[in-house]
């Protein structure tokens, strides 16, 4: 991905001088939470040029133990299109949800997850591109985007959070995310890659390296490809005992090497769809919750996923069939949680979603990240990481692209261990210690289905300790 001269020199004229923290954004107080929070909290808008109408709203989560000294990680979830708020309030944030205690009436109590990754890290949820969660442009045409202008409009965020927190900027600094956000990452740290060998040296990224979760590798490879991505999900389904060899037969005589989706080929995946029936296709062996405010009680989510791919992969979305964001967009949308981390008004830029898919139109175009992963892993620490009974994107393409790098292998596929029981299991290779990682048990969202698990392997990765 080349960055053009203009962008360098926009760069140097937006970038804002020194000031230290943000001492507006600085949370005083969160309702239903009662005393002083685990550890400072920011939260608030980073403009991200003075042409430009986009804001991007961040969450900067100072670590519990060394905030000083300790690594600052960058957190995306994926979508396209989705808030990485599902991060900080379901998966490694300090403070998530006690549902039992939300109603209509009232807002729900916060709770203290004591596997968050702030315990070792300052922790940053970015919500990008801008139409999401409570990103906003002031101009609409903003919203039609790629994925191109998203890691450019990422990283001119970046260099916009080290120039006001430059008390940040010569610490270790790593990329995280899952789903999608295998697009965002990579191209993100890409493009940090390429400004590094170009900016001046007050303006450099201290990137050392990135993990990638559950994550798409393109639109055309791996488990997001366009005819990849369904063969690895019927492999996946019927290796799950989802359905029955008899139809797998049959789907595999129709459909061929699947170069060639016809109206038969279709008419046997749509089948399988609604033979399996209506399961979480986030975590197969976890109940499937109905999102009330986007989809109906009748939605095959497993059908739905696989139609964005029979149809156009341009346009690829994550399915919510089985996501109930009720309490969040409840919290989110409260004027005073707005006011306490000041961001516009629910009058401002409308309601808080965890996936937009009517404001952004986004364009996934992103053929395939395989050429690029080589140089990114001879570069940085580098961690690709699948929960197992993930039926989104399965483990399987991701076992299959990263051993087909051809890299040689250091460690061959091993257990790794949490108090004595398998937590995975691993696969390293001889380049930089790069690294294929399952959880054991858990599905798209490891932070959230495997919480212990998922802070012992991030523990290591930063630390660049064994699995």
């Amino acid at each position: 991905m080349g960055l053009s001269s203009l962008s360098i020199l926009l760069l140097a004229l937006v970038a804002s001088p020194a000031l230290g923290a943000i001492p507006e954004h600085l949370i005083q107080s969160l309702p239903g939470w009662k005393g002083a929070l685990p550890s400072k909290q920011y939260s608030g808008y980073i403009k991200l040029d003075q042409t430009s109408g986009k804001n991007l709203h961040y969450w900067l989560v100072e670590s519990e133990n060394d905030p000083m000294n300790d690594p600052i990680v960058l957190w995306l979830n994926g979508g396209p299109g989705c808030s990485s708020l599902d991060g900080y309030l379901n998966e490694q944030g300090p403070l998530h949800f006690n549902r039992t205690s939300a109603d209509n009436l009232t807002l729900p109590d916060l709770i203290y997850n004591p596997y968050t990754w702030a315990k070792i890290a300052n922790v940053m949820f970015l919500e990008s591109p801008a139409g999401v969660g409570f990103s906003y442009s002031d101009n609409p045409k903003d919203y039609i985007i790629d994925d191109n202008q998203t890691a450019l409009d990422n990283y001119h965020f970046l260099v916009n959070f080290f120039n006001s927190y430059p008390e940040f900027k010569n610490h270790e600094f790593f990329v995280a995310g899952e789903s999608y956000a295998g697009i965002y990452v990579p191209t993100l740290v890409n493009t940090i890659r390429l400004m590094n060998e170009k900016v001046p040296a007050n303006q450099v990224i201290n990137l050392k390296g990135f993990m990638v979760g559950n994550g798409c590798v393109g639109n055309l490879v791996g488990g997001c490809g366009h005819q990849t991505g369904i063969k690895i999900h019927i492999d996946f389904y019927h290796g799950h005992a989802l359905f029955p060899d008899e139809l797998y037969d049959e789907i595999m005589k129709t459909c061929g090497d699947f170069s060639k989706l016809d109206e038969a080929c279709s008419d046997k995946i749509n089948e399988m769809s609604m033979m399996i029936g209506k399961v979480n296709i986030y975590d197969i062996y976890s109940p499937c919750f109905s999102n009330l405010q986007s989809v109906s009680r009748a939605s095959n989510p497993i059908k739905d996923h696989l139609v964005s791919y029979l149809e156009d992969p341009s346009r690829y979305y994550g399915p919510d069939g089985c996501i109930d964001d009720h309490v969040e967009s409840k919290y989110l949308d409260n004027e005073a949680v707005r006011k306490a981390i000041h961001v516009k008004s629910k009058a401002e830029i409308g309601g808080w979603r965890i996936c937009d898919q009517q404001k952004l139109h986004y364009m996934a175009n992103t053929g395939s990240l395989l050429p690029i992963y080589p140089t990114l892993i001879k570069t940085y620490r580098t961690m690709i990481f699948n929960g197992d009974v993930d039926g989104c994107v399965p483990f399987i393409g991701n076992e299959q692209w990263t051993s087909g790098l051809g890299f040689g292998v250091k460690e061959g596929w091993r257990p790794w261990m949490v108090d004595d029981q398998v937590a995975g299991y691993v696969t390293k290779y001889d380049t930089n210690d790069f690294q294929f990682v399952t959880v054991k048990g858990s599905g798209h969202m490891v932070p959230q289905y495997r919480p212990k698990q998922a802070l012992a392997m991030f523990q290591r990765f930063l630390s660049n300790q064994p699995l």
